[in-house]
């Protein structure tokens, strides 16, 4: 090949890749921001159903009545040297309690590195928390995790209870909460959630499921730290998988999609969070481009 033609071919080529870029859709920055925050949101603050969960369901009895008394737990969320879980007022048969999580001073680090401080109340009344007409209410005090601070509670009235036998169960709650959550950076976010959350348990491990809620048109609601109004619809069901927490220590969607919008500009943005694979990725959707992402429970990626 002779230099004149070698320059020309040089040039179409340079011309082709400029003019294929070109055409190559991507998601506008602030939508993945917008997605990336929600991921944030979610997860931190789905997480404290998930600990309190674990943490009702030890052996409770009414000898914790007099004076309180501390577990002995496995999670690695909660076993650094200097955490208390400590049961007190609990009554004689169980229906009513408080038991209060407290993290060191310098906080507790799970294995994938998480940090939590401060302290979880739970308290429940109206029988044993995972009984058909209990409520237990979660509130927070001085907690963070990964120095992002959170505050307010969650409420999760129990509706259904299905025994079979000890390894075959379903507990389903109606959870309302409301939470504000800072970062380092003094910015912040306010939502309310409504939603069902239902907890599977048998000899395969553990399921969780979440829907919307009865009590109003949305799932999530709020303002997010970028200062955008949004709401979310759950779609099809979003699954959790109690082996999945174990590894990721992300209280993420396995399975499931939702729908956030944008309530000032009306974007949607379309999340699926797959087939059931423990990646803490998930696919989101604006104007019919799809970008996989990862999620992460700080604010790395926000």
């Amino acid at each position: 090949m002779n230099w004149p033609i070698r320059i020309l071919f040089f040039i179409i080529a340079a011309i082709a890749v400029s003019s294929c870029s070109s055409t190559i859709a991507i998601i506008p920055s602030d939508s993945l921001q917008t997605a990336n925050n929600d991921a944030v949101l979610e997860i931190i603050t789905d997480e404290l159903d998930d600990l309190a969960s674990v943490v009702l369901n030890s052996n409770v009895d009414s000898g914790s009545a007099s004076g309180g008394r501390a577990e002995a737990f496995t999670d690695d969320r909660l076993t650094c040297t200097g955490s208390t879980i400590i049961f007190s007022n609990v009554s004689p048969d169980n229906s009513a309690g408080t038991v209060t999580i407290t993290f060191p001073e310098a906080g507790c680090k799970d294995i994938k590195g998480n940090i939590r401080k401060g302290s979880i109340l739970i308290m429940w009344t109206g029988g044993k928390w995972y009984k058909k007409g209990a409520t237990h209410i979660i509130t927070l005090n001085n907690y963070n995790i990964n120095d992002i601070a959170i505050i307010g509670t969650r409420v999760l009235a129990c509706d259904s209870f299905t025994f079979v036998s000890a390894k075959s169960l379903a507990v389903r709650w109606q959870l309302g909460a409301s939470h504000t959550l800072t970062w380092p950076d003094a910015t912040t976010a306010t939502f309310k959630v409504n939603k069902t959350r239902k907890w599977d348990h048998s000899a395969a491990g553990e399921v969780y499921t979440h829907t919307n809620g009865p009590n109003g048109d949305f799932a999530v609601s709020g303002t997010n730290r970028h200062g955008k109004d949004f709401n979310v619809t759950i779609v099809t069901p979003l699954i959790y998988a109690g082996s999945c927490i174990v590894i990721s220590k992300n209280f993420m969607p396995v399975i499931g999609t939702k729908v956030l919008t944008d309530v000032t500009t009306g974007k949607t943005l379309g999340i699926n969070y797959g087939t059931g694979i423990c990646d803490n990725s998930y696919i989101l959707t604006v104007d019919g481009v799809k970008q996989t992402l990862h999620a992460k429970n700080n604010s790395s990626d926000d």
